[in-house]
């Protein structure tokens, strides 16, 4: 199982947090993904999703991503 951290920018609300969340999720491979409003941010847990496929989620949900580079990403 990885875990990969995304930066979400342009949540606004909890409707935001569901959205952004049923879109990680619907991928095959995901395991489960922890979307956090305040923090803007999502813990993604799953097999091997290339980040690209994980970004690609949430920019067509409507918002904007990226992979959060640091030493627990």
């Amino acid at each position: 199982m990885t875990k990969t951290t995304l930066k979400i920018e342009g949540m606004m609300c909890e409707g935001c947090v569901e959205n952004v969340t049923k879109a990680l999720e619907g991928l095959d491979g995901v395991e489960s993904a922890s979307v956090d409003l305040r923090k803007g941010t999502a813990v993604v847990m799953h097999d091997g999703v290339p980040n690209e496929k994980l970004i690609g989620a949430v920019v067509d949900a409507g918002f904007r991503a990226s992979v959060k580079k640091g030493l627990f990403s």
